[in-house]
């Protein structure tokens, strides 16, 4: 079973999960770019040739990948953005691997799907969502990791996503106001 810091994977697909597969699909860590990659028969080994591999990984991404601004955040007492990789938009703009009722790679789902659903407590789904994007912010700070090249490519090529409280606010007109609990909440990094 996929876990991440000692926490187990969902696995829920229900209509009700399936609602941000429609609006706000989950954010990737860096090792989602090879396990989607591979799903889909890319190889990203680094073993390969450069040039192939530099190939291969710029048709990816541009194929399955988007540039999200990111989660709005407070880290040292300041809000900021961390900046993600988020999968590519259909023209509905759900999840490019969302067929209308189903994820078609649920089993590899990318970090930011895999580890969250509209069942979770609040408390849980945050503490998790901190942790991945604690992750990826020292990335950010380490500089020139693949993903953050990745995310820098797409976003100099204006394949961006819309923000994800654009997103929410799509999702909760679609619901309706009497219906949703927004979620938008600013999470503190340590």
């Amino acid at each position: 079973m996929r876990r991440f810091m000692g926490y187990p994977r969902t696995h829920c697909d229900c209509p009700q999960c399936a609602m941000n597969c429609k609006f706000i699909p989950g954010y990737l860590m860096p090792n989602d770019l090879l396990r989607i990659a591979a799903f889909h028969g890319v190889d990203l080994n680094p073993l390969l040739d450069g040039q192939y591999q530099k190939v291969n990984l710029r048709q990816f991404a541009a194929t399955n990948l988007l540039a999200s601004s990111g989660a709005l955040v407070l880290k040292n007492g300041r809000p900021c953005r961390i900046p993600t990789l988020v999968p590519a938009r259909g023209e509905n703009g759900s999840c490019k691997f969302f067929d209308g009722s189903l994820c078609t790679i649920h089993s590899i789902a990318p970090f930011g799907c895999a580890f969250f659903d509209a069942h979770q407590d609040l408390t849980l789904s945050s503490a998790i969502s901190a942790a991945g994007l604690g992750i990826i912010s020292r990335l950010w700070e380490a500089g020139h990791s693949l993903y953050c090249r990745i995310w820098d490519d797409l976003h100099r090529h204006g394949m961006i996503a819309p923000a994800p409280e654009q997103c929410r606010h799509r999702m909760k007109n679609h619901r309706g106001e009497n219906q949703f609990e927004e979620n938008s909440r600013k999470e503190t990094l340590p």
